[in-house]
């Protein structure tokens, strides 16, 4: 099982490999505004997978070099991860990498599913303009999914791809609020 782990208090995406051990981590902002976690607010916190992925070539403004997928954790799934020893029932909940949470909810939330992109299509209207295709763009938000910077995307990409690309299990984990509006 691979893992990643978007820890809104640190401001940042991990992942983590079969055995634990930190593989690579890249600045993920807080996203704007607090639940409700319907379409266009924060993702709640919880377990969730990541189910595929789509890279763009070229890069778009809305979505940089790609998106990765994320939607809740099937039954199914979960059940095998708890077989194999991967996560564990723990006071009304789930417990994955020593990580408490719920199981998913975005359907609980009128959601199919959200992704992590890159880009930021409202850059190229800021003033001054800048460039959604950066390597190193400024980080806007999303309608409740994760933004990364283009480089950053395009690393995670490399490194998901051929686990996603073999069904490989690769488990998504929310931890924290979302923190209040700004004013």
């Amino acid at each position: 099982m691979i893992h990643v782990v978007f820890e809104r208090r640190l401001e940042r995406l991990a992942v983590f490999g079969p055995d634990g051990k930190l593989w690579h981590a890249i600045p993920a902002p807080r996203e704007g505004g607090p639940a409700p976690y319907g379409p266009g607010f924060p993702i709640p916190p919880g377990h969730y997978r990541l189910s595929g992925r789509l890279e763009h070539d070229p890069a778009t403004p809305e979505d940089g070099p790609g998106v990765v997928y994320v939607a809740d954790l099937e039954p199914v799934l979960l059940a095998r991860l708890i077989d194999a020893g991967r996560a564990k029932r723990r006071d009304g909940g789930i417990e994955i990498a020593r990580l408490p949470g719920g199981v998913g909810g975005l359907a609980e939330y009128r959601r199919t599913g959200i992704v992590i992109r890159g880009g930021g299509a409202s850059l190229a209207s800021s003033v001054p303009p800048e460039d959604p295709l950066a390597p190193f763009q400024r980080l806007t938000p999303t309608d409740g999914g994760v933004r990364a910077h283009n480089a950053d995307l395009a690393r995670l990409l490399m490194i998901l791809g051929p686990e996603l690309d073999r069904a490989e299990t690769v488990v998504f984990t929310v931890l924290g609020e979302p923190p209040p509006l700004r004013a």
